[in-house]
């Protein structure tokens, strides 16, 4: 959290917490700042997702992503591996009544 500190003016200004369940490489991250910051969270993001993406990690673990994380999917998977994805997804719910909008990036 050093760079964001730096950039966001105070080096007390956020507080980094990584948890999970690592036997089955679950991390989740918590960022902690004395209130809510648009400007931490518009610098997190994109780093985290670069981030995971450089070391081919992925940004959903076993439940999936949520309707803010959809559009990132694209940092963990490539385009072929998400039209195919949407297609089973097709398949198996062709009316998009499962979890709609709760799983694959909007198009």
């Amino acid at each position: 959290s050093s760079g964001i500190n730096a950039e966001y003016g105070r080096e007390e200004s956020c507080i980094s917490v990584g948890y999970g369940h690592l036997g089955d490489n679950n991390l989740h991250l918590n960022l902690v700042t004395p209130t809510y910051s648009t400007q931490v969270l518009g610098l997190i993001e994109p780093f985290i997702y670069e981030e995971v993406a450089k070391l081919r990690g992925s940004i959903s673990a076993e439940h999936g992503l949520g309707l803010k994380k959809a559009n990132y999917l694209k940092y963990s998977k490539d385009s072929g591996v998400i039209d195919m994805m949407t297609v089973i997804k097709g398949v198996f719910d062709p009316n998009a009544i499962m979890n709609p909008y709760k799983l694959l990036p909007w198009k």
